[in-house]
């Protein structure tokens, strides 16, 4: 047995451990929020249960303690059957108050997670994926590390928490100064949140005695799963407009810049007890998954974990925030070129070139969610088209923050040069 594997087995979430979370100013404290689009492709009259919104919903019915005070879903244009999968919970006498909203039209992550924050009624607001299965101290956890980190910082307003791809507990290590990395000047980030921290084995730290949680670190970068402060997302003006990129890819980058440059600051829990299963439904991927896991029942769903993962992985382009491979390379590439290159013109040089090396030149994928690559003048075309469309979204009305024209067309000649590429004209979509 891995030495991190021991540190794993001997953190047991047993009834002593639910009973130190349960602190009385904490009693109704989280607003859980979804956004979900396309999350229900099965007739719930033939399989209600397949339908990966479910999976969410009925891990944060089940949840432990009184933190959560209600669950606040987001439609976002579905067009499947998600509106009736909704009916069943809203009509069905849930434990917890369920309150569903519908944007009139698909509009984006982005979208569908302000309009959660604005309706949300508690003080804090706890993320997740609408195809994640939570784990059962997920939210009172969450509502605990950040109160107990607030005595101390009382600029602390998120505190991400753990997601395993396809997987119940990490199974790799990684230095924690890796894990939640953003430093736009130098093109740099790293989420690393699916891993163990390597300098929390043998022994890792606790937040303190009476939970025995593992103890938080301090980060740049937060993602999908993470409790926040409204007050702190109110004060930067919610999630950025992303309606140009339909994977919403570069949303939490953007996120964690704005709440860090107002002076807020972010940690992450790595704690195994706090954690969700993303089961990326519509992804066929390059997803390691554990076969000694697969045969696992998870708790609230009363399902092997193999069972979801089977149901997840087909290919499916028309829910969440999937694309196909193609468009997710030009999304990447362009999203995070428009991130970088807003907060520094070095950064957004640097992703560039990063991007020409290895995924042009090289072929490398930047992401598990993504099986395929295409060929080299396939390449070449998608880079060229995602930092057009990034050099479109700098220039326009929705960029926080944004480049002049003059800027951009000076950026991308120098990106080009460097390169060995010819310029293009990026004012005009193809």
């Amino acid at each position: 047995m891995s030495g991190v594997q021991r540190v794993l087995d001997g953190l047991v979430a047993d009834d002593r451990f639910t009973g130190a979370l349960a602190l009385p100013g904490l009693h109704r404290s989280v607003s859980a929020v979804l956004a979900t689009y396309n999350r229900c492709p099965t007739d719930p009259a033939v399989a209600f249960r397949d339908n990966p919104l479910t999976w969410a919903l009925d891990s944060l019915l089940a949840q432990v303690g009184d933190a959560l005070a209600e669950i606040v879903v987001v439609d976002d244009g579905s067009t499947d059957h998600t509106e009736q999968v909704l009916a069943s919970y809203t009509t069905g006498g849930a434990t917890v108050p369920i309150r569903v909203l519908r944007l009139a039209r698909h509009e984006g992550a982005w979208a569908a997670r302000n309009a959660a924050v604005a309706a949300a009624s508690a003080p804090w607001v706890l993320f997740g994926d609408d195809d994640c299965v939570y784990a059962p101290h997920y939210v009172a956890g969450a509502a605990y590390v950040l109160a107990q980190v607030r005595r101390t910082d009382s600029r602390a307003c998120a505190v991400n928490l753990p997601f395993y791809y396809r997987r119940l507990r990490p199974s790799e290590t990684r230095p924690a100064k890796g894990i939640g990395l953003l430093r736009p000047e130098r093109a740099e980030f790293a989420t690393w949140f699916h891993t163990w921290p390597d300098s929390y084995v043998p022994s890792p730290p606790l937040l303190d005695e009476r939970s025995g949680i593992v103890a938080p670190m301090r980060v740049e970068l937060i993602g999908g799963t993470a409790v926040v402060d409204v007050e702190a997302l109110q004060d930067v003006g919610g999630f950025v407009d992303l309606s140009a990129w339909p994977s919403s890819y570069s949303d939490h980058l953007h996120l964690s810049a704005d709440l860090t440059d107002n002076g807020w600051r972010l940690y992450h829990c790595p704690d195994p007890r706090l954690s969700a299963v993303h089961l990326k439904f519509g992804a066929v991927g390059r997803y390691t998954t554990a076969a000694e896991e697969c045969g696992s029942l998870l708790p609230a769903l009363g399902r092997g974990l193999g069972e979801l993962i089977d149901l997840s992985a087909q290919p499916r382009v028309d829910t969440g925030c999937r694309v196909a491979d193609d468009d997710f390379h030009s999304d990447m590439i362009g999203t995070f070129f428009a991130f970088f290159a807003g907060r520094s013109l070095d950064g957004g040089f640097r992703w560039a070139q990063r991007m020409w090396t290895d995924f042009v030149q090289a072929g490398e994928a930047y992401s598990r969610a993504v099986a395929t690559v295409p060929g080299l003048v396939q390449r070449r075309r998608l880079w060229r088209d995602g930092l057009a469309r990034g050099a479109r979204w700098l220039t326009g009305a929705a960029a926080r923050p944004g480049r002049t024209p003059a800027e951009v067309d000076a950026l991308l000649d120098r990106i080009c040069a460097a390169a060995g590429d010819v310029p293009f004209n990026w004012r005009v979509p193809p």
